[in-house]
């Protein structure tokens, strides 16, 4: 089971939390627009997610390798191992059986397989095209899945009423996910840079990367107004506008690190996850609530 264990060892648990948060979030506010929720197609859309990650994530170990992404010796000789094989085996039966049950539950609508192919998309382009050519762009893909990508997936299975409100709200939490993960970057920073690891911060310079993280939060604190005045939710979920106290400090322990000072990095990482994770319990309760 080593090779199991060292594939679940990279399972990144914030984007996982995200993802499911968001999705959850998308299946209520389509409950919420009138439409029954369906609890086994929310289930399986949920499994489906995880199977994907877990897929990605695997093929991430087999052809992960110091000496090139091309490597037939390194995948060979992960392949020969029973146990890798026995679980990419049980992830691409379990994702078929999933798809299976969903056509059955009539979970598969058309508008369903569009925003099902685009999770499938957004998690498995992670696999080869990002990682080929050493682009720095991981935590944008999983911005893309964690926020818009399962919010429509979550609110499309449950038939949604109406998607229009979806996308106003999807561009906050875009935004602050964004702003998260690059805050997140900051303690790998010094090691990205010895091991010449392309991430956002070392392509672009982390000064660079400090200003964006600060555009990103003041662009979700707008698209949340934006949000809030299109739907007229403000008297549901206003209780958000809280996490931007959280923001702040994020913004605080950045500039210290600017400043030289010793970073507390277990406070960022709080910080950084709580600030998307809050955001997103805050606006799962008061929909749920209210």
């Amino acid at each position: 089971m080593n090779g199991v264990k060292k594939i679940l060892r990279t399972v990144d648990l914030f984007f996982v939390f995200s993802g499911v948060f968001t999705y959850l979030l998308g299946a209520v506010l389509a409950r919420r627009s009138g439409g029954a929720l369906n609890a086994a197609v929310l289930v399986l859309g949920l499994i489906f997610f995880l199977l994907l990650y877990l897929l990605e994530r695997s093929f991430n170990y087999l052809t992960s390798s110091r000496i090139s992404l091309f490597s037939k010796y390194i995948r060979n000789n992960k392949l020969s191992s029973a146990d890798v094989v026995a679980f990419l085996l049980f992830l691409s039966f379990s994702l078929v059986f999933c798809l299976y049950y969903l056509l059955r539950e009539g979970g598969l609508s058309p508008k369903s397989w569009l925003w099902l192919a685009l999770l499938a998309f957004g998690l498995l382009i992670n696999i080869t095209a990002i990682r080929l050519w050493g682009l720095p762009y991981r935590w944008l893909t999983d911005a893309l899945v964690a926020a818009p990508l399962a919010l429509f997936s979550g609110a499309v299975l449950q038939k949604i009423a109406s998607e229009r409100m979806l996308f106003f709200l999807s561009l906050p939490l875009f935004f602050l996910f964004l702003a998260s993960s690059s805050a997140l970057l900051y303690e790998k920073y010094e090691a990205d840079s010895a091991n010449s690891r392309p991430s956002l911060l070392t392509v672009i310079g982390w000064e660079r990367a400090m200003t964006l993280h600060h555009v990103l939060l003041l662009c979700a604190y707008l698209c949340f107004g934006i949000y809030f005045y299109i739907s007229g939710s403000w008297s549901i979920a206003w209780p958000v506008v809280f996490m931007a106290s959280i923001s702040l400090l994020e913004v605080f322990q950045l500039e210290r690190i600017a400043r030289g000072l010793k970073p507390l990095w277990g406070v960022l990482r709080v910080t950084a996850v709580f600030q998307y994770l809050g955001a997103l319990y805050i606006l799962l309760f008061a929909f749920l609530t209210r």
